[in-house]
């Protein structure tokens, strides 16, 4: 079992689609989603883990509860979706709320209810194609022990390269880790 910290982003439902700002601190507006597209969950990340696509490492909280942005909240890790953005990787670390006594059986992925790891699926290989179709692919869903690698791999990054220009973090990373982003 792994506990960590997570910001929340954007709450469950909502359509407003935010984006953490590392250098102000903020939580901004970045558009609204068309459609009918909300997001299935909470959405947030782990301010000491930097992703591959130069953002913060994200999480999709599991939870009957709504939870408005800025939110800090204790999370458990119990999965990850293995996702690509437009070409980078953009893992999508799965949790539940630590301190909600009602998830006390949730300890893997595998304990979400299958319609919960479907509609994030859906949501999230949908969502962008107005962009272009099949910005975002999913390539599936792994246990523990990756979501835990994956993290830890995050927080070096942010260690090692958090105070790096984003465009200039991908640059570097796409000339040393080329495996981490498609062409």
């Amino acid at each position: 079992m792994k506990n960590i910290s997570v910001k929340i982003e954007i709450q469950k439902n909502s359509k407003i689609k935010y984006e953490y700002n590392r250098k102000t601190k903020e939580i901004e507006v970045d558009r609204i989603l068309r459609g009918d597209f909300v997001y299935p969950c909470n959405y947030g990340f782990v301010p000491e883990a930097l992703d591959w696509d130069g953002d913060e490492l994200d999480v999709l909280v599991y939870s009957d509860e709504v939870f408005q942005p800025g939110t800090k909240l204790n999370a458990r890790l119990v999965g990850a979706m293995k996702m690509i953005d437009d070409g980078e990787t953009d893992t999508k670390l799965i949790a539940v709320h630590a301190d909600d006594y009602r998830l006390d059986h949730i300890q893997k992925l595998e304990d979400l209810p299958m319609e919960f790891l479907n509609s994030v699926k859906t949501f999230f290989s949908t969502y962008k194609n107005w962009k272009r179709p099949n910005i975002t692919q999913i390539s599936g869903f792994e246990g523990l022990e990756y979501a835990i690698s994956e993290y830890n791999e995050c927080v070096e990054l942010m260690d090692k390269y958090g105070a790096m220009d984003k465009k200039e973090f991908i640059a570097k990373m796409k000339l040393e880790h080329p495996e981490k982003y498609t062409f």
